[in-house]
């Protein structure tokens, strides 16, 4: 009913009256729980369950809220109380068999499923199914508490009674292999390729059966040998044919790629390049590929066979090899050449879509990202019900900040019965999408809509993360027990999905910049909308502004209208460094080791004026990579934030510049960036540090070291990405036109293409 707080105050009152109701803190617990406040609901169980122990109803949603919280130790106690209450109810044994097994107590994992096996062995009426699930989980117990031997002699007696023979056979090859009956698990492997030789798990179990590490270099002709056998058994498997590469080299590796590059060009396999481009980290590799590919196309353009052929080719391997060799050559940054070549396939086919995606990609590492733009578009228009290339144009169209443009041609797909299609966009959770378009919107300096966008992402994961509170009780309901484990494994890990990070750390860039607007006097104002934008439905009623929205013929459906479309709900927050700090916390548990984690929480922190935690973020970047560029300047910012600091206690000033000076000595930006003189990183670290320290001294060396980023000294550290970040912070320089000037010029002699300068 939208009376929310009066429900908890009448909650409150409740209690009040009678704090030991059973039944009013089982109510509070349930409001708790459905606004996600579990660790609340939680506390508000236990006083319920003070007041009648024995409520299974209660102890059943308790065991799925420490489930949802990771308090496995709680949950075996609460589950085992259930299945003393009530011993003929499946889903309480299930239940407390996973609590021993993610707390690492196989053994009493096994003693409840055999328990309750006993119990059911009377019971024709248990679903086969879930027999199945639960027999296959009992077997993967017993694998984890290290019985392997007695697992193998369970898969025996369980076949009749599993119908999930894939897995079946799976977990026997497996555990034959591990108890090292090589030549029984080769068969049972050999089996498993016949069903699928595209698993790549079944081809290393294979080998490992002969003894084989494709690891090993010792090991790589005797494992060509191998896998060219189940080649010649399986002739069709492409997995087969390219697994080699991954540990062949010298004229095997010659040999095997020239059999899957003639096979991908006969075929026309666009992802050829795509299947091989992980062997570029291995120079020799991407070397020999390249010598391979302009081998055939020469062989193609002077005689139209290969070499070993006798048969002329199809005119399209010619086109496929130029359209590998343009990926070739933008992969090492000759993005002439590349251009060139995906020039002369264009020519040869006009009407391949893949062709116009290869070149917007090599415009777009160029720097000419409006073309890439429209060379994304073209292709698109080659074929309108694609909805990859549409997703890729839509990509390419924000990257050019033309969000009206990509919102048209993203609306294409969403569905036609829609009530407010931009809502769609959030509710099919479009994460590409909404980073994207938030980034764009932080490069036009609207951070409102930009914050928006990126809490938009993380909303979504949210969702991801609560979805599994429904699982709790239908996987065990369902017996899907193993599928359930693996996706608390993977809840565990979702905020470490590079869209959900790099969301949130774009969103603590955005409330930085605001705190800092804020800190200097002029604060952010929300951008207002233009009415001129305002996407349309069919029925010509502007989304944003019409409740009632055109459902269908005859139909009209309430929408709810988003009424903070300028995001002035993240801009006008009171503390936009607390904003940040919820983020920052999010993000040290779930990608704490990676650098720039430590080095947001040192921003946010330094703002907020917690220096013992500042001090924190450095030494934890300090243990991840003890040569990060950004470490000297972050001890020098510090510094300079304790001596300006004249309120913060002296002893403690005094401690954390005694850690200080253990650490660092008397480090300044000046001299490290003199240290790493051929270091663009050092550089342009140091002209952040300057920067952030202000005055007219410091902007100038800043300006120094941004405008000598093209130098040659620098070398292949002048990526397009580093010339661009020179480039916005060139913008904080009080920077002449002629300067300007100056470094875009420099800048175009390393990419000559480049538009964005």
């Amino acid at each position: 009913m939208d009376r929310k707080e009066e429900g908890y105050e009448n909650i409150k009152r409740g209690l009040e009256i009678n704090p030991k109701s059973s039944i009013s803190w089982h109510v509070y617990g349930l409001v708790c729980r459905n606004d996600q406040k579990f660790v609340e609901a939680i506390k508000c169980y236990e006083e319920a369950l003070k007041a009648d122990s024995d409520n299974i109803h209660i102890l059943r949603e308790l065991s799925q809220l420490q489930m949802q919280t990771r308090q496995y130790n709680k949950v075996v106690e609460t589950r085992e109380r259930l299945v003393k209450l009530n011993p003929t109810f499946p889903s309480f044994w299930m239940g407390l068999a996973v609590a021993h097994q993610l707390t690492g107590r196989y053994d009493l994992a096994l003693k409840v499923i055999n328990a309750y096996e006993d119990s059911t062995k009377q019971d024709n009426t248990f679903d086969p199914l879930q027999m199945s699930e639960l027999l296959l989980y009992k077997n993967w117990i017993m694998e984890l508490s290290g019985d392997y031997q007695g697992a193998i002699e369970n898969l025996k007696e369980i076949r009749a009674h599993v119908r999930d023979i894939t897995t079946w056979k799976e977990q026997k090859a497996k555990l034959l292999l591990k108890v090292d009956r090589k030549e029984a698990a080769a068969m049972a492997y050999q089996d498993l390729i016949e069903r699928n030789p595209e698993n790549n798990d079944y081809i290393v179990g294979y080998l490992a059966c002969n003894g084989l590490d494709m690891t090993r270099a010792e090991d790589q002709d005797a494992a060509l040998e191998v896998i060219e056998g189940l080649q010649h058994q399986f002739p069709s498997s492409n997995r087969l044919r390219s697994v080699p590469l991954t540990f062949c080299d010298g004229e095997n590796f010659t040999r095997v790629a020239e059999a899957l590059a003639k096979h991908a060009l006969r075929k026309g396999i666009p992802s050829l390049f795509a299947n091989v481009q992980a062997l570029y980290a291995d120079k020799a590799k991407g070397e020999a590929l390249g010598r391979l590919i302009e081998s055939c196309a020469t062989q193609i353009r002077d005689t139209k066979r290969f070499s070993d052929s006798t048969e002329d080719e199809s005119p399209s391997v010619l086109m496929w090899c130029d359209f590998y060799l343009a990926q070739h050559n933008d992969y090492y940054g000759d993005h002439e050449r590349a251009l060139s070549l995906i020039e002369d396939a264009i020519r040869a086919s006009p009407d391949t879509v893949e062709l116009y995606m290869v070149k917007a990609k090599i415009l777009k590492h160029a720097g000419d990202i409006r073309s890439a733009r429209d060379t994304m578009d073209f292709g698109r228009q080659k074929d309108l019900k694609d909805r990859y290339v549409n997703s890729k144009a839509v990509k390419y169209m924000l990257r050019n900040n033309e969000l009206d443009e990509a919102e048209k041609a993203f609306l294409v797909f969403v569905r036609d019965d829609a009530p407010h299609k931009l809502q769609e966009l959030c509710e099919i959770q479009a994460t590409w999408y909404m980073r994207e378009r938030g980034h764009a919107y932080r490069r036009l300096g609207d951070l409102g809509r930009a914050l928006k966008q990126f809490h938009q992402v993380a909303s979504s994961f949210d969702t991801y993360q609560l979805d599994q509170f429904d699982f709790h009780s239908y996987s065990l309901r369902k017996a899907t027990l193993r599928t359930y484990v693996n996706i608390l494994e993977w809840e565990d890990t979702v905020y470490s999905h590079p869209y959900y990070v790099d969301s949130a750390k774009a969103a603590v860039g955005c409330y930085i910049e605001l705190f800092d607007l804020k800190q200097a006097g002029n604060p952010f104002q929300p951008i207002p909308e233009r009415t001129e934008t305002k996407p349309l439905t069919r029925n010509g009623a502007a989304q944003h502004g019409h409740p009632n929205i055109s459902a269908g013929v005859g139909e009209t459906k309430v929408v709810e209208v988003d009424k903070d479309l300028t995001g002035a709900t993240y801009v006008n927050a009171d503390d936009h460094m607390a904003e940040a700090l919820k983020l920052i916390e999010r993000l040290e548990g779930a990608v704490g080791g990676q650098p720039a984690t430590h080095i947001l929480a040192f921003e946010v922190h330094l703002r907020m004026r917690k220096y013992f935690l500042v001090l924190k973020a450095i030494n934890t970047l300090r243990g991840i990579d003890a040569e990060h560029p950004a470490l000297p300047t972050m001890a020098v910012r510090l510094g300079y934030a304790l001596d300006a600091d004249e309120s913060f206690a002296a002893p403690m000033k005094a401690a954390l510049k005694g850690q200080l000076s253990k650490s660092f000595g008397d480090v300044s930006i000046e001299q490290s960036v003199e240290t790493h003189g051929e270091s663009l990183a050092f550089a342009i670290e140091g002209a952040k540090g300057l920067l952030a320290l202000g005055g007219e001294s410091n902007v100038a060396k800043a300006k120094a070291l941004l405008l000598a980023a093209p130098s040659e000294k620098y070398g292949n550290m002048r990526t397009l990405l580093n010339l661009q970040e020179v480039n916005q912070l060139l913008a904080k320089c009080n920077i002449s036109d002629s300067e300007r000037a100056g470094f875009a010029a420099n800048a175009k002699q390393v990419f000559p293409l480049a538009t964005c300068f």
